[in-house]
C-alpha cells in the first residue's frame, strides 16, 4: 500500500513537471514568434523602388559567393550586384562599403564583388572593402564603429534585409534598404533558412549579446581609400564595443516608414556577363 501510495505521488510529481514544462515551452515559442514577427515588420524600412527610396551617402552591401557550382553564378549574388550598381547611378548613395568574407586566402567575396562594380562603371574610388565581414552581424556592426557611418542604405533580398535592419537598429544605426530581386526557384529553400537565421539573430542580439569577430582602427568614408585589412588584425573582446542606444521602431512616427512598394524590383537593361 505504501509502495502504491509512493507510485502515485511520485506520477503526480512527474505529471505537474511536464505540465510547467509544457507551459514553459508554450510561452517560449509565443515569445519566438512575437520577436520573428518584430524582424518582419522592419520590411517598413526596405524599397522596392529606385524613384522611391532617399538617399543615404553609404550603402552597405552584404557579399555571398559568387558562384554556387563551377561556371554557374549565384543569382543573389547577380542581383545585388545589379541593385547596388542602380542606386550608385540613380545618385542614391554615394559610396558603397562591400562586405564579405576572406577567411582563406582563396575565397575573397569584397574583392570580387569590387571587380564586378568596376566594371559595371562604379568608380574604383567610391568602394570600400571590408574583409571582415563573415556573417551579417559582422558587417552591420562594423559598418558603424569601423567605417563611422550612423546612417546606411544595406543592399540583399528582402528577407536578408529585414533581418540586416533589425540588427542595425538594435544597434543604433539607421538603416533602410533596397531590396534586390529574389530568384523564385529557391524561394522555398531561402526561406526555411532564413527562419533559422532568424532565431540565431535573436539568440545574438538578447542571449549572446554577441559583437564582431574583428574590429580595428577606423576608416573614412570619403577619405584616403585604402585597403582595410588592418581593421580585422585585432580580434574582438566583450569590452570592446560600448553599448549603443538602439532605435526604438515606431511605425506610426518614424519618418522613413511608409508602406511597402508592391512592384518587385527587377534590374532592367543592367547585366553582369
Amino acid at each position: 500500500m505504501r509502495q502504491n501510495s509512493f507510485s502515485i505521488e511520485y506520477g503526480t510529481f512527474l505529471g505537474k513537471v511536464f505540465y510547467v514544462f509544457a507551459i514553459f515551452v508554450l510561452l517560449l515559442l509565443v515569445l519566438t514568434c512575437i520577436m520573428m514577427s518584430d524582424i518582419s515588420r522592419m520590411s517598413a524600412y526596405t524599397y522596392n523602388s529606385i524613384e522611391k527610396i532617399p538617399h543615404n551617402r553609404t550603402g552597405l552591401l552584404l557579399g555571398t559567393s559568387k558562384f554556387v557550382s563551377r561556371n554557374k553564378i549565384n543569382q543573389y549574388y547577380l542581383n545585388r550586384i545589379n541593385a547596388a550598381v542602380e542606386l550608385y547611378l540613380s545618385g542614391k548613395i554615394d559610396y558603397i562599403v562591400v562586405s564579405g568574407d576572406n577567411a582563406l586566402k582563396s575565397y575573397n567575396e569584397p574583392r570580387t564583388m569590387r571587380k564586378d562594380l568596376i566594371k559595371m562603371g562604379v568608380p574604383q574610388d567610391r568602394i570600400y572593402l571590408d574583409y571582415a565581414g563573415f556573417r551579417t552581424l559582422d558587417s552591420v556592426v562594423r559598418i558603424k564603429h569601423i567605417f563611422k557611418q550612423d546612417s546606411v542604405t544595406i543592399i540583399s533580398q528582402d528577407f536578408h534585409n529585414e533581418r540586416a535592419i533589425y540588427i542595425a537598429r538594435h544597434n543604433g544605426i539607421n538603416a533602410i534598404a533596397f531590396n534586390a530581386h529574389v530568384p523564385r526557384q529557391d524561394f522555398f529553400v531561402s526561406n526555411v533558412r532564413e527562419f533559422f537565421a532568424r532565431l540565431k539573430c535573436l539568440l545574438d542580439v538578447y542571449l549572446f549579446d554577441s559583437k564582431p569577430k574583428f574590429l580595428g582602427d577606423s576608416i573614412e568614408i570619403g577619405g584616403e581609400n585604402i585597403s582595410p585589412k588592418h581593421a580585422q588584425l585585432h580580434e574582438n573582446t566583450s569590452a570592446a564595443l560600448q553599448k549603443t542606444p538602439e532605435i526604438r521602431v515606431d511605425l506610426r512616427r518614424d519618418p522613413f516608414v511608409r508602406d511597402r512598394d508592391a512592384d518587385i524590383f527587377v534590374p532592367a537593361g543592367i547585366h553582369l556577363k
